[in-house]
C-alpha cells in the first residue's frame, strides 16, 4: 500500500505568525508544497520522513538559529533565498531559526522508490545514499527547483512528466556532488585557478570578462584555458558566465526592488528584450512574473 503523504507547516515547520498561506499539490512521486508566512517571529524545525525532502529559501533570510541532522548538532550558517537544503528519506532535521517578519520556502518531497528505479544500475550501495545537506547553493538544483513551483503555480495535463523530469534532475546533480565514481578529467584547471578563474567572473557581475581577460588571469592561452575551464566545469566559459549572470538575476528579483530593465543592466545583459529572453529560456517563465510568484 502506498503512503499518503500530507504536509502540515505547523507540525513540520511550526512558528509563531500572524498569517499563513500554504499552496500544494502532487503528481505521483513527486509532491511540492509552497508556505509563505507573515509576521513571523521564530521557526522551529521538526522533518522526518520516509520521503526524500528538498526545501528551498524563496524570501526572507533565516540570520541565526540552530541545525540538528539526526541528533548531530551542525554549524549554522546564515541561510539568503535561494539556498536549499536536502534531507534524505528517513534522517531527522530539528532545530530553530530567526530573520526576516515575511517568509516562504518550497518544499519538494519525493518517494524514495522514485530515486531506486532511477539508479538502479549505478553500484552498488551508490544510488540515493545522499548525505543531508544544509543551506548549501546550487545554480541546477535552484532551477529545477523553480521550474517545479511553475508547475504548482500553472498547473496543465503533462506538469506531471515535468514535475518528474525535474526531480530526477535533482537526484542526478546530488549524486554527482557527491562524487560518482569516474575517471577524473585530465587537463583541467586546477583547483586555485578554478577559483581565481570563478572570481573574476563574479567580480565583474556588470561587465561580461572575455576569453582573453580570462586566460590572462590563469597565465595561459585562450584554447588552453577554454578547453580546461570546460573538462573542469562541464561548461564553456561562454555558458558558465550565462548561467551566473542568470542566478544573479533570479536573486535580485527576488530581493531587490529593482525594475527588470535596472537588474539587467546590472548583470551585464544587452538589454531588458536579451535579459527576458534568456531568462525565459533557463526558468521557463518572464522575470516579471518570475518576480510575481516569489512574492506572493
Amino acid at each position: 500500500m502506498v503512503e499518503t503523504f500530507c504536509l502540515d507547516p505547523n507540525e513540520i515547520r511550526p512558528s509563531q505568525h500572524q498569517t499563513l498561506t500554504h499552496q500544494h499539490d502532487s503528481w505521483g512521486n513527486v509532491r511540492a508544497d509552497l508556505i509563505k508566512r507573515t509576521g513571523l517571529e521564530r521557526q522551529e524545525t521538526r522533518i522526518s520522513h520516509g520521503r526524500h525532502m528538498f526545501l528551498m529559501n524563496l524570501k526572507g533570510a533565516a540570520r541565526r538559529g540552530e541545525d540538528f541532522v539526526d541528533g548531530r548538532r551542525i554549524r549554522f550558517a546564515p541561510r539568503q533565498p535561494g539556498s536549499i537544503i536536502y534531507i534524505p528519506a528517513h534522517s531527522d532535521w530539528t532545530g530553530w531559526d530567526e530573520g526576516d517578519a515575511t517568509a516562504s520556502y518550497l518544499l519538494v518531497s519525493i518517494e524514495r522508490e522514485f530515486a531506486d528505479q532511477m539508479f538502479d544500475g549505478m553500484p552498488s550501495g551508490r544510488r540515493t545514499e545522499l548525505p543531508p545537506s544544509i543551506g548549501f547553493r546550487d545554480s541546477t538544483i535552484e532551477m529545477a527547483l523553480q521550474k517545479i513551483a511553475i508547475e504548482l503555480k500553472q498547473p496543465d495535463p503533462i506538469s506531471a512528466t515535468m514535475v518528474e523530469s525535474q526531480a530526477t534532475q535533482l537526484f542526478v546533480k546530488m549524486i554527482r556532488s557527491n562524487g560518482i565514481p569516474h575517471e577524473p578529467a585530465k587537463g583541467g584547471l586546477s583547483s586555485f585557478d578554478l577559483k581565481r578563474a570563478v572570481a573574476m567572473i563574479e567580480s565583474l557581475s556588470d561587465a561580461k570578462p572575455t576569453l582573453s581577460d580570462l586566460a590572462k588571469e590563469i597565465g595561459v592561452s585562450r584554447f588552453h584555458f577554454w578547453r580546461a575551464f570546460k573538462q573542469s566545469t562541464g561548461m564553456t566559459p561562454h555558458a558558465f558566465i550565462a548561467r551566473r549572470r542568470l542566478e544573479r538575476s533570479a536573486a535580485m528579483l527576488r530581493s531587490t526592488r529593482l525594475s527588470a530593465t535596472e537588474i539587467a543592466l546590472e548583470c551585464g545583459f544587452g538589454g531588458s528584450s536579451h535579459f527576458a529572453n534568456a531568462f525565459r529560456r533557463a526558468f521557463g517563465t518572464t522575470p516579471t512574473e518570475f518576480r510575481r510568484r516569489c512574492r506572493i
